[in-house]
């Protein structure tokens, strides 16, 4: 029977990896057909996802980056989104954008982090079951974002709606599904609120990242317009919400999933760098990278057509045994862990420090005031094609009985 990577409900039933495991075994390199016509090669093995990030001039990326954006034009936001540009449009966002996110600039954002992490969780443990993705994760990464972009208090819980209905996200135990009216309204919600704010902060600046991209130039003296502020603005929403709550949410699967692990780094918190990297490789929240070849070339063996899609599915290719002993074994300890989680090459993600940061705290903070994380009833995984991982997590911390005043 055929497997259609592109249908969510594989996803929002088992998380897809038993299919995946199998492509990757068996189909490598995989035609995946759709109804509506056309398909995509879908790649299941590190190494061939690794020559298709380091061969940028064979593909591109500005006719979708996932799958659901399947186009055979350009797309809107080309050469104007960090992650739908090609070699010198990329070069110049990137140039601009990444002086703005580096970890001196993103540090200040931090203490407030840790302030969300130790109230939330304060709140919660040993408390009745609650949902773990809205009451821990999104308030971590919300509280990131609205540092970063200058979000107004009483506005945080409408921009994070609004991102999580733009990626097809839904709260609460029952499955819902959001229409693609809803999808669209989220994002012109999401653009008209920034657009407001941009045009704030160009009359008055603040110390934030729309007021910097409002008035920074490149070397050259180029400035992003106010467009092209929107769009990336909308990919740190997308990554800095979306995906990283889901890495942060992927935290209490993994550790409710593997106590012994929990505990093995309760009792040693120097595995926390190589524990970051683990919860990072094991929920892959980016469910899959899209590229389109701009030339005929052979990938382990297939002939790739100039102008067909070309898929990674980041959860499979971080469980690829020959890069990763054991892959299906969630090890804290792992040494090396070249996971592709951020991507490589020339379109590594520019929030992955900020990313591994949020992690660091949720760990730590946990660390001093659980002993033990369970989720509880029924956890309901993302209907979506593009984000893995769960929209509803029943979760219950229990007290670390040493106390979390000693630190």
């Amino acid at each position: 029977m055929a497997i259609d990577l592109a249908d969510p409900d594989l996803y929002a039933s088992t998380g897809g990896l038993a299919e995946l495991r199998f492509l990757q075994q068996r189909h490598p390199v995989y035609w995946n057909g759709l109804r509506e016509g056309g398909g995509f090669w879908a790649l299941t093995r590190y190494a061939d996802a690794l020559k298709v990030y380091r061969s940028p001039r064979a593909f591109t990326s500005e006719q979708g980056i996932q799958v659901g954006q399947i186009s055979t034009d350009r797309l809107p936001a080309a050469g104007k989104m960090l992650v739908l540009s090609d070699r010198g449009e990329h070069r110049r966002i990137k140039a601009i954008v990444s002086r703005h996110l580096t970890p001196g600039g993103l540090h200040e954002l931090l203490p407030e982090v840790r302030r969300a992490a130790r109230e939330a969780i304060d709140e919660f443990v040993d408390s009745e079951p609650f949902d773990f993705v809205t009451e821990i994760a999104s308030r971590l990464t919300m509280t990131a974002l609205g540092g970063l972009l200058g979000i107004a208090s009483a506005d945080l819980r409408s921009v994070a709606r609004w991102t999580e209905t733009a990626f097809g996200s839904t709260t609460g135990p029952d499955v819902g599904v959001v229409s693609p009216s809803e999808v669209m309204t989220a994002n012109t919600q999401l653009f008209v609120y920034f657009a407001g704010v941009l045009a704030q902060r160009k009359k008055a600046p603040r110390p934030d990242l729309l007021s910097a991209l409002a008035n920074s130039r490149s070397t050259s003296g180029e400035q992003l317009s106010d467009e092209e502020i929107l769009f990336n603005v909308h990919l740190l929403l997308a990554g800095g919400h979306e995906s990283t709550r889901q890495a942060l949410t992927g935290c209490a699967v993994a550790f409710s999933e593997h106590p012994d692990q929990w505990q093995r780094l309760r009792n040693d918190p120097s595995l926390v760098e190589t524990a970051i990297d683990e919860i990072l490789r094991w929920s892959a929240p980016s469910l899959n990278v899209m590229r389109t070849a701009t030339e005929d070339l052979e990938i382990n063996d297939t002939l790739i057509k100039k102008g067909q899609r070309v898929t990674i599915w980041n959860p499979i290719v971080n469980r690829d045994e020959s890069v990763f002993p054991q892959a299906h074994t969630f090890d804290v300890g792992r040494q090396p862990n070249r996971h592709l989680t951020f991507g490589a090459g020339s379109h590594f993600c520019l929030g992955a420090w900020l990313a591994q940061q949020e992690l660091r705290i949720l760990i730590e903070e946990l660390a001093l005031r659980a002993s033990r994380l369970e989720v509880t009833g029924s956890a309901r995984r993302s209907r979506s094609n593009r984000t893995w991982g769960f929209d509803y997590l029943p979760t219950r911390l229990l007290r670390y009985e040493g106390g979390h005043d000693a630190k």
